[in-house]
């Protein structure tokens, strides 16, 4: 996969740390480099437009474009994402099962071995490891992957992180490959992508992006990671799989399988695989 990367003079430091953790994790891509005066919104659109994924270093952080026309002509957005952890330090201090719906359904404790097998932006994961718990991340998008390993590499320079990053390990493959060579884990949480209809939920712009590096899996994936998933559990571990909750039109369930229960409020559910 090709990934074209810009910034000043002055951010060519923080190119050679992609491309180290790229070589070092074996990611397969092939990142090229161009320098700019400055990374203006007009700079950075021109290159969104010219290249079929642009990464921009903004600031010294590494910062994905997403170009996106409007049905109107004379509109266009550039929207700006990275996984931005250090935005979660709150959210992450104060998590607890009466905050987060995701804690009280996954009900992990301090020791617990948790696997977010479809790591995204690694925020989920995040909380996850808010509880004690230790948690693998598991991304099979190269970039994302990339992405995921700057953003420890950096935050662990932050004291107040080393705890929590102690306890998150990064892997980068399909799940289905990546899952049988792991130590079997009390959870295993999955959020894939979405089937494009199943809700109609307004996304941001974090999702917009992943759909676009990501399809939704097919039926058949999905019963290969569900039994996959299934084979990596301890013998009281469960499965929480995240589900769009549209009053009106409620996501499927995954692969088709009714959970034991379900955690939900009005616009997300969390199915619980006992």
């Amino acid at each position: 996969m090709d990934l074209h990367v810009i910034g000043t003079d002055s951010d060519r430091g923080v190119f050679d740390v992609l491309a180290d953790i790229n070589h070092s994790q074996s990611l397969g891509l092939s990142l090229s480099w161009q320098a700019v005066t400055k990374t203006s919104d007009k700079t950075c659109i021109h290159q969104a437009t010219t290249y079929p994924l642009v990464l921009a270093i903004i600031k010294g952080v590494p910062t994905l474009l997403h170009y996106q026309t409007h049905v109107q002509a004379d509109k266009v957005s550039l929207a700006k994402i990275t996984p931005s952890w250090q935005a979660l330090t709150r959210r992450i201090v104060s998590a607890g099962r009466k905050s987060e719906l995701i804690l009280q359904a996954c009900k992990l404790s301090a020791g617990d071995r948790a696997i977010d097998a479809t790591a995204g932006f690694g925020h989920d994961g995040l909380i996850l490891a808010s509880t004690g718990a230790s948690v693998t991340l598991i991304e099979q998008n190269p970039v994302m992957a990339l992405l995921l390993w700057f953003e420890k590499e950096i935050m662990n320079q932050n004291k107040n992180w080393q705890k929590l990053l102690s306890r998150i390990t990064i892997c980068f493959g399909n799940s289905t490959d990546v899952l049988p060579n792991l130590e079997k884990a009390d959870l295993i949480y999955l959020d894939p992508m979405f089937p494009t209809g199943s809700y109609q939920a307004q996304v941001g712009k974090h999702m917009q992006l992943l759909h676009v590096l990501a399809d939704a899996p097919t039926p058949h994936q999905e019963r290969e990671l569900m039994n996959c998933a299934k084979d990596s559990l301890t013998n009281t571990g469960k499965i929480i799989v995240k589900r769009p909750n549209a009053p009106t039109n409620p996501a499927p369930y995954f692969a088709g399988l009714a959970p034991s229960h379900s955690v939900a409020n009005e616009a997300i559910r969390f199915d619980v695989y006992l």
